[in-house]
């Protein structure tokens, strides 16, 4: 999977987010506010192809989590951007 590059993190208010357009004229665009913990994933992960296994070994090597709490973090993380429709799965 990868995120779609279309989608780019702005910084507004000392927030950092990302804007996702409606796919039709009545859909509301949708702003999506990045923490620390998604901004790393999504800086460290942005512009290639990466899998659920990435995503852990990631949070493994940057905050003290074991593997299960890793798997789980990442697993919402990536189902989160499949519902925003954000990643090319």
């Amino acid at each position: 999977m990868r995120i779609l590059s279309k989608y780019r993190v702005r910084q507004v208010a000392n927030e950092n987010i990302v804007l996702v357009q409606g796919s039709n004229p009545g859909d509301m665009t949708t702003v999506i506010a990045l923490n620390e913990t998604s901004l790393y994933l999504w800086n460290s992960l942005k512009d290639r192809d990466f899998e659920n296994n990435d995503v852990v070994k990631l949070l493994m090597e940057r905050y003290d989590v074991d593997e299960p709490q890793a798997r789980t973090d990442a697993e919402k993380w990536i189902e989160t951007l499949k519902e925003r429709c954000i990643l090319d799965c």
